[in-house]
């Protein structure tokens, strides 16, 4: 055993940078996630997966839903040419950090006074760097992804079969990604 092995699996997939754990909604496809038309506001739904993760793989399963492949219609083919190119994801990452900060701020304004305003949180040095570092989780996290969901799907084949969906075809093809 390695001496800085901390026993956390994550340290081989991010290195000595620790990515934050949080809440997570774990399975962020675009059917669970309702925009209000009138307002803007978005709202997600379909909690049945959440719970405490990495923001990171979150993200990561954020980005790999773009393809999508779960629908009956796709019926397991996930089509790749719709992940989001880098810039995409980088920008994801920096609205992320700011909200974050943005977040913080109000969280810390609660306590100090009853007072709330809301902070504007301008891109800067650091939170470039953060969200570099942020993006740089979330790409190692895709592939764990792929093969969490892939495991998923043998599973749900076992369980559920596949005459409705074809669950060994969507298991095959996140399998692909990993490898």
């Amino acid at each position: 055993e390695e001496e800085n092995d901390s026993g956390d699996s994550t340290a081989s997939i991010c290195g000595s940078s620790k990515p934050n754990v949080v809440f997570c909604h774990n399975d962020l496809l675009l059917a669970n996630i309702m925009r209000n038309k009138a307002t803007g506001h978005i709202q997600l739904i379909d909690f049945e997966y959440g719970g405490s993760n990495y923001a990171a793989f979150d993200m990561a399963n954020h980005f790999n839903e773009y393809a999508g492949g779960t629908t009956t219609q796709d019926n397991g083919v996930p089509d790749y040419t719709r992940f989001p190119d880098s810039e995409r994801q980088k920008k994801f990452c920096v609205e992320y950090v700011k909200m974050t900060k943005r977040l913080e701020s109000m969280k810390s304004d609660i306590t100090d006074n009853d007072d709330q305003k809301e902070m504007v949180v301008e891109e800067d040095e650091d939170i470039m760097k953060e969200a570099i570092e942020l993006l740089s989780h979330v790409q190692k996290f895709i592939l764990v992804n792929h093969l969490y969901w892939g495991l998923w799907a043998v599973n749900q084949a076992a369980e559920e079969g596949c005459d409705e969906f074809d669950y060994l075809t969507y298991a095959s093809n996140r399998f692909n990604e990993y490898y």
